[in-house]
């Protein structure tokens, strides 16, 4: 199995030494100093309470935690008044309340935290507000409050820019492709059999997690410059990996696809494996995929680095391969002649690799317009 790299943040998280956990305690801190300064609030435990479930790594994040939690804390106080001043304070009632807050919240999209909020702080204001003088107003207000603390630190203290976490994803994942790959040619090689072969392609499945795991990075660099006013210079980046994570998501099948031919072509006749791809065929494919390998690795470089030079070597190792697919189908062509399933395997590969060329070309033209293709 392939197994990837963690990425930066998965170690920092790991050990709980994150910038995040240093905003969250600052946020708290300020919040309850803001409620005792701004609101006099004598107990302001909500006020901090807001800002530690507000706090999120991004602004936008915290920004919607923010407003989730004060709408259902406003909503929670109403549906309390309301209740206890029409149905007074009874087990069925307070079911109902709870019924119709949730019911009431859910309807209105508030999400994971305004939902259960609303029935909390409706239960709240009535078990402690007959008790407590404008216990509902402080709640209300420190809860505000410290919403809008978090926001502010979230926004204005080292918001982060999770594009290079999300290059790096897409690294990854480019040299696992191309450690596929490079693991076929130098069995192809040596001789693949078919048990090579279906380890190949137990590997190039495995891959997939190194998909999913470079999508969500974008998700979260996506979400990180959302409302960011620190790195609108990484917007043009991150719209760079949006179209290579595209291109590698191609290349996962069709490296997907290449594995599995080679596996049914060794395997479709068991008791001659070695008979199943001519040698010479073996070779000059291996030295397709060796190329393939390092246009993924060449890619991967341009898209973090965008560097001309690098853009005109992935053009080259394209172009060459390009040459070299065209003489295997011709010598394919010669050599299986009266073998037609062996030669649509050859065939469905060399498909599978001219896609991938393809779509590396068009995205590197992109990246760097001017870069024109070899005569």
């Amino acid at each position: 199995m392939v197994r990837l790299p963690k990425l930066p943040w998965d170690t920092l998280e790991e050990w709980g030494l994150s910038l995040q956990v240093v905003k969250t305690a600052l946020a708290a801190g300020l919040a309850w100093a803001a409620a005792v300064w701004l609101v006099g609030s004598a107990r302001p435990y909500f006020a901090p309470l807001a800002a530690i479930l507000s706090a999120q790594a991004t602004i936008a994040e915290s920004i919607s935690r923010g407003v989730q939690r004060i709408l259902g804390v406003v909503g929670g106080i109403l549906l309390a008044i309301l209740f206890t001043h029409w149905l007074g304070l009874h087990a069925w009632s307070l079911a109902v309340l709870v019924f119709i807050a949730m019911a009431a919240a859910t309807r209105l999209r508030l999400g994971p935290q305004g939902i259960p909020q609303v029935a909390i702080s409706a239960l709240m204001v009535i078990a402690v507000g007959s008790e407590v003088k404008g216990y509902a107003w402080y709640r209300a207000l420190d809860t505000a409050l410290g919403a809008a603390v978090a926001i502010l630190v979230s926004a204005l203290l080292w918001p982060p820019d999770f594009t290079p976490d999300a290059a790096e994803a897409l690294r990854l994942l480019a040299v696992g492709l191309a450690d596929v790959l490079d693991g076929i040619h130098i069995d192809l090689v040596g001789g693949l059999d078919p048990d090579e072969a279906n380890r190949h392609l137990r590997q190039a499945r495995a891959i997939e997690s190194g998909l999913h795991r470079a999508r969500r990075a974008i998700q979260r660099a996506e979400t990180g410059l959302r409302w960011n006013p620190w790195h609108r210079s990484a917007r043009g980046r991150l719209e760079r990996l949006r179209q290579a994570v595209e291109v590698l998501d191609h290349s996962v099948i069709q490296v997907r696809g290449i594995a599995r031919t080679l596996f049914v072509t060794l395997d479709r006749d068991v008791s001659q494996p070695s008979g199943a791809l001519p040698p010479v065929l073996a070779e000059r494919l291996a030295r397709i995929l060796s190329l393939m390998g390092e246009a993924l690795k060449s890619y991967a470089y341009l898209i973090q680095a965008r560097d001309e030079r690098a853009a005109l070597r992935l053009e080259g190792i394209l172009h060459e391969g390009h040459k070299e697919r065209h003489a295997l189908i011709q010598a394919a062509g010669a050599l299986l002649a009266e073998d037609g399933a062996r030669f649509i395997d050859i065939a469905s590969v060399l498909v599978d690799l001219d896609k991938m060329s393809q779509d590396m070309t068009v995205s590197a033209r992109l990246i760097i317009p001017i870069v024109r293709a070899a005569p």
